[in-house]
C-alpha cells in the first residue's frame, strides 16, 4: 500500500514538473517575438541583434520617432500580413466571360473584330498576364501541357470540326463547361453535349 502512494506521489510530481516546463516553454516562445527596452537602448543596437535596420522595428512598432523608453515592448519580429491575392484564373475566366456574344471572324483575335477560337484564348490569356505568342489550334495543343484533369482555365481541345486534326480550342471553365469562339460567336457549352464529346480529343495547360 506504501509503495502505491509512492508511486502516485512520484507521478504527480512527475506531471506537475512537466506542465511547469510546458508552461515556461510556452512563455518563452511568447516572449521572443517581443523585447522589453532597457537602459542605454537605441532602436540601431536592438537592430542590430536582431539582424534588422533601425527603420524596420519603426515600421514594425508603427514609430513616428527613434525615441524608445526603459519598459518599452518592441514587436521584434514582422507582423503578419494577409498577401491574399486573386488566383489568376479568377481574372482569366472573368476576362473570358466579358467577350460573351462578341462575333466569330475567321483569324480574328480581339473583340472589336471578332475572333476565331485560337484568336480568342491568345487574347484572353495574354489580357490575364498569361504571356502567350498566337498559334493555331493545333499549335496549342502541341505546346500545352496534357492533363486528364482539367482545372479552371486549362485547354480544351477538339479534332476534325471543320477540318482533319486538331481544330478548335477553348477554355474549361469546370464542371464540364468551356467557353470558346465558335461558328456562333463567343458561347458557353457543355463539352458533353452530343457534338462537342463526338469530336473531343483531350486537355491541356499552358
Amino acid at each position: 500500500m506504501k509503495k502505491n502512494k509512492k508511486y502516485r506521489w512520484g507521478l504527480n510530481l512527475a506531471t506537475l514538473a512537466l506542465s511547469s516546463s510546458i508552461l515556461f516553454s510556452t512563455i518563452d516562445t511568447a516572449s521572443a517575438a517581443t523585447y522589453t527596452v532597457k537602459s542605454g537602448d537605441s532602436l540601431s543596437k536592438i537592430g542590430s541583434q536582431y539582424g534588422v535596420s533601425y527603420q524596420t522595428l519603426m515600421k514594425w512598432n508603427n514609430l513616428s520617432t527613434t525615441s524608445i523608453r526603459i519598459g518599452q515592448k518592441l514587436n521584434i519580429n514582422a507582423p503578419q500580413v494577409s498577401t491574399t491575392k486573386p488566383k489568376p484564373t479568377t481574372n482569366l475566366v472573368q476576362i473570358a466571360k466579358r467577350q460573351l456574344g462578341v462575333k466569330y471572324k475567321f483569324g480574328g483575335n480581339k473583340p472589336s473584330t471578332g475572333f476565331d477560337c485560337s484568336g480568342y484564348v491568345t487574347y484572353v490569356f495574354n489580357n490575364a498576364g498569361i504571356s502567350t505568342a498566337r498559334k493555331s489550334a493545333a499549335g496549342f495543343y502541341n505546346t500545352a501541357k496534357k492533363v486528364k484533369s482539367p482545372q479552371v482555365g486549362d485547354l480544351v481541345f477538339f479534332s476534325n470540326t471543320y477540318k482533319a486534326g486538331i481544330s478548335h480550342v477553348g477554355i474549361y471553365l469546370g464542371n464540364n463547361q468551356m467557353i470558346s469562339a465558335s461558328d456562333s460567336g463567343v458561347s458557353i457549352a457543355n463539352i458533353n453535349s452530343s457534338y462537342w464529346k463526338k469530336h473531343f480529343t483531350g486537355y491541356g495547360r499552358i
